[in-house]
């Protein structure tokens, strides 16, 4: 084990100085400690992406939509994260970006506590494949995300699926929407993050 960095108690980091000296990083954590106003920035972030990947669909610029297909999950599983279940010592180093801050862990987490393990990324897929492996090629614009895209241009009819993604989409756009009001409302953060188990488990 290494010694802990005076700077960061997450296990890794190699922060040189406190991330909050970082102004950026100061501001985010002063946002996020408005539960209300963060869920703001993030519905409107996600809203975005969808529609703009939406447009892409829809003029055929399958590409560009595949490599954003990560973004979108990222987005919901790291603000569930940072929400609910990050310790309050260890927020500056999540919301700085500095490494470690996998993505890959912080799913795994939030499965288990907000989703009860129903989650779908890394469940193999018929044809022994992951979501998780492929969006994340798309997001590193990787070769095997250009071959993904040959293969649906070559079958159509392998993009029927495409109307059941966006509902997807629109699913973490509600959701976020939903925890936004609460807090907006008063509710305390527990009774939100119970809400949103329950959703989960709905599902």
């Amino acid at each position: 084990m290494r010694p802990p960095n005076a700077n960061c108690p997450v296990q890794g980091c190699k922060a040189e100085k406190p991330h909050t000296d970082d102004f950026l990083v100061k501001e985010l954590v002063n946002r996020f400690a408005m539960l209300d106003k963060c869920l703001q920035w993030v519905s409107l972030a996600m809203a975005e992406l969808r529609d703009s990947m939406i447009a892409d669909m829809e003029t055929g610029r399958l590409f560009a939509w595949y490599t954003r297909m990560r973004q979108i999950e990222e987005l919901y599983f790291k603000t569930l994260y940072v929400l609910f279940l990050a310790p309050d010592s260890e927020l500056p180093h999540v919301l700085s970006g500095e490494t470690p801050n996998s993505f890959s862990i912080i799913y795994d987490k939030v499965n288990t506590a907000i989703m009860g393990g129903r989650g779908e990324l890394k469940t193999i897929k018929p044809g022994q494949f992951r979501m998780f492996d492929n969006i994340n090629d798309g997001a590193h614009v990787g070769f095997g995300a250009m071959q993904m895209i040959v293969n649906l241009r070559n079958n159509p009819e392998s993009l029927d699926f495409l109307p059941g993604y966006v509902k997807h989409v629109e699913t973490y756009c509600a959701r976020v929407d939903y925890m936004r009001q609460m807090f907006e409302g008063g509710r305390e953060k527990q009774i939100v993050m119970d809400a949103m188990i329950r959703l989960h488990l709905l599902r």
